[in-house]
């Protein structure tokens, strides 16, 4: 049976991705026209993180038509931000509508990223998501953490709360429960990588239900279904051009961690043809590079879509000359801009060398490139470094 993910943003498509390749890689694209039938797992993008819910109710809805018969028949999961931020609640009622499914399975918890759900509160490292650095996100939703306040704004649908005692309830009960609630949206409490297994179990025991979570639920849905895989390595070689778009502390502490580590880098404002060809000199010599926006940045998705086309297209200018070991790119605005920028069809994804990361070829007509994504929030601010040590 097809196994189909819907993702708003094109590094949360090939983390969840990442998480199915054990049976074969998993297609990502950019556009579900291009969904052929050979693929068991695809991932689509849909990108609409930025906007409206109308605007991207919109989206997921024509996905939905094309994609038509893949997802009469087969399995559906919605992949959403673990931090809720976006149109979640829009997105899932244009799916749930348009594909005939009665009843949504919401659990953003990422217990690898401390983010938690319980008395439906989400929290990031045990603070209320809104009052954390993510509340300040122009994508994020609003002055509360209640996730079953934040969906019910956005679906004429019930919204409906799974409390915690109930998902550790044993699989028989929790199967019991979900049934019992209804054509509605269900948020689920979780705060542990077994909750999201019984989750998932639960799940995949009702074909009508469309569990909707973050790339740590996408994890349990696999190994429910049988498609989870071992970590695969990354490529042999340190000539990685590092791309980093996003604005998260988290990502500029890497970059920081890189500058100390003594590797060469440029700002987009800063990367003349000069600074391009420094960079790659260091990637010819089979050194590391990077290439990063500034940290000053409005926060409009208009700036930030533009700012990502500008570091794409620098970034493809770079390539035109030096061929990297890996391309790691950090944020999905830039991955997307990225794929626009080098004429990409899809990424064919390999797997996930650890959490959080997938590892795919992005294929530009004949050729391949390796590439590395990563969402802008994850990791600690020596993870480059540390997969970079690993490269030695």
């Amino acid at each position: 049976m097809s196994v189909t993910l819907i993702a708003d943003d094109l590094t949360g498509a090939c983390d969840a991705g990442a998480l199915f390749a054990g049976r074969g890689k998993v297609g990502v694209l950019t556009d579900s026209a291009a969904a052929g039938p050979g693929w068991e797992v695809l991932a689509i993008d849909t990108e609409s993180r930025g906007l409206t819910p109308e605007h991207a109710a919109a989206r997921v809805a024509h996905t939905a038509r094309q994609l038509g018969p893949r997802l009469d028949h087969g399995r559906i999961f919605k992949k959403i931000d673990s931090t809720v931020r976006g149109a979640v609640a829009a997105e899932l009622e244009a799916l749930l509508t348009g594909t005939g499914r009665d009843r949504a399975l919401v659990c953003p918890t990422f217990p690898g990223q401390q983010r938690t759900v319980r008395g439906g509160i989400l929290r990031v490292g045990g603070i209320p998501v809104h009052q954390s650095a993510i509340g300040r996100d122009p994508s994020f939703p609003g002055p509360t953490s209640d996730v079953v306040e934040i969906l019910r704004r956005g679906t004429p649908r019930p919204v409906r709360h799974l409390s915690l005692a109930e998902v550790r309830s044993g699989d028989h009960a929790l199967a019991t429960v979900l049934a019992d609630r209804g054509e509605a949206v269900i948020v689920a409490d979780a705060e542990r990588d077994t909750d999201l297994d019984a989750l998932a179990r639960a799940a995949v025991a009702h074909p009508l239900v469309v569990p909707a979570g973050s790339a740590a639920l996408a994890g349990a849905i696999s190994r429910a279904l049988g498609h989870a895989g071992a970590p695969v390595p990354l490529p042999d070689g340190r000539a990685w051009l590092i791309l980093v778009g996003s604005l998260h502390p988290a990502s500029r502490a890497q970059i920081a961690a890189l500058r100390a580590a003594g590797v060469a880098g440029a700002t987009l404002e800063s990367a003349g043809q000069r600074a391009l060809d420094d960079l790659a000199r260091e990637i010819e010599r089979g050194r590391p590079a990077f290439l990063v926006t500034d940290e000053a940045g409005a926060p409009d998705p208009d700036t930030r879509a533009d700012t990502a086309r500008r570091l794409a297209g620098s970034a493809a200018r770079l390539l035109s000359r030096a061929r990297p070991d890996l391309v790691v790119v950090t944020g999905g605005e830039t991955a997307h801009a990225l794929l626009v920028a080098l004429g990409a069809s899809r990424l064919d994804v390999l797997g996930a060398p650890a959490s959080g990361l997938a590892l795919a070829d992005l294929v530009t007509g004949e050729s391949t490139l390796p590439v590395l994504t990563k969402a802008g929030g994850f990791g600690g601010p020596e993870l480059l470094c540390t997969l970079l040590e690993g490269r030695a």
